[in-house]
């Protein structure tokens, strides 16, 4: 702290979270469409969180999602009472912008297979 190091730091990741942040957000809007998913628009941190349809399970969809070499968290964990397991959370932090829109297209296709089973 005392050399600087958080001054210099903090604007350049701030600017980096916010390209991919807003990478993520467009991916969605292009991705999601007609999908009934939902999800916030975070003004700060390192995640979004989306409500996909009803009927959804979030944690029987992970491994479907991850053979598709895209993965998230459940939010059913993060509800101390009455759990919506439609819930999942997303970071944007770790990824480019290409692998954003590509996890995204693919958790799209997730949803689309799953929504076609039901």
């Amino acid at each position: 702290m005392k050399g600087g190091f958080l001054d210099r730091h903090v604007p350049q990741i701030r600017t980096l979270y916010k390209e991919q942040c807003d990478a993520m957000v467009a991916a969605l809007d292009r991705e999601m469409k007609g999908l009934d998913v939902q999800w916030n628009r975070p003004k700060g941190g390192m995640f979004l969180w989306l409500r996909l349809p009803e009927g959804i399970d979030t944690a029987r969809l992970l491994p479907k999602a991850v053979d598709r070499n895209v993965a998230f968290v459940p939010g059913a964990a993060f509800y101390a009472d009455n759990a919506d397991v439609r819930t999942l959370r997303l970071s944007f932090v770790t990824a480019s912008v290409e692998q954003i829109n590509t996890a995204i297209a693919a958790l799209a296709a997730t949803i689309k297979d799953e929504l076609a089973a039901q």
